[in-house]
């Protein structure tokens, strides 16, 4: 109880307000600026990685090469043009792959509100194998009668695959780094899609110890029946889990 002179004689007695906890602005303003900075750390993660992925997805073309004659004229031009249907095939393939793994690395990116040291590093290995595909690219293109150059690819491809599945276990195993009502299983789709490009490239190799018009129709052909299989396998697996 405290006293208030009214400056008449007496004094008129009032209550104190009990004293409430104040949080801390030095506590608030270092939340607040934890948060940004995860924020931006993620903006710049994800910059990056969508300029390698351009950047490689840009240079596939670089391996079909305008056809030099000497004395052109319509059938020549024509027939070199046949010669590069493996370029085509290779730089269709490649692009399609790449692009692929951009969408759900666009998706998986578009889950997170910050990122640690293991995502950074894995994505780094990641971006490693994309930057490196127009390489088995450009051998697939040259020497696609060969076993040993299907095999480069899709081994490269399988790679590929494996580190692509890596970065998302990575962030499934690290649930605080989701976004605000995102839990691990939510990451669980995402996990069981990653086996499509794994799939593509072993069926793709064995194919190809076969014949390399085999591994041309299932990198081609096969891709989209893979890709659908697994995708409705995994649709029944999450309908179950839900």
């Amino acid at each position: 109880m405290g006293r208030l002179s009214t400056g008449l004689g007496y004094d008129v007695g009032f209550d104190e307000p009990e004293a409430q906890a104040v949080p801390e602005r030095g506590s608030m303003i270092d939340a607040t600026h934890g948060v940004d900075r995860d924020r931006k750390q993620l903006e710049r993660l994800t910059f990056f990685s969508d300029a390698v992925f351009a950047i490689a997805m840009t240079l596939l073309v670089v391996e079909v090469k305008l056809p030099h004659l000497h004395h052109a004229t319509g059938p020549e031009l024509g027939n070199a043009l046949l010669v590069l249907i493996p370029n085509y095939i290779g730089f269709l393939v490649s692009f399609l792959v790449l692009g692929r793994f951009w969408l759900t690395h666009h998706e998986v990116m578009g889950l997170l509100r910050a990122s640690n040291r293991r995502l950074t590093t894995v994505n780094l290995l990641l971006l490693l194998a994309v930057a490196f595909m127009p390489f088995p690219t450009a051998v697939i293109s040259e020497y696609v009668q060969l076993r040993v150059g299907i095999g480069f690819y899709t081994g490269w491809l399988i790679v590929l695959g494996l580190v692509n599945r890596q970065l998302i276990r990575s962030i499934a195993a690290s649930p605080e780094l989701l976004d605000d009502g995102l839990t691990v299983a939510d990451m669980r789709p995402f996990l069981r899609r990653s086996w499509i490009a794994i799939a593509i490239g072993v069926c793709a190799f064995a194919a190809g110890m076969v014949t390399w018009v085999a591994a041309l129709v299932v990198l081609t052909l096969g891709s989209p029946v893979i890709t659908l299989l697994i995708g409705r396998y995994a649709a029944r697996k999450d309908v179950a889990a839900g």
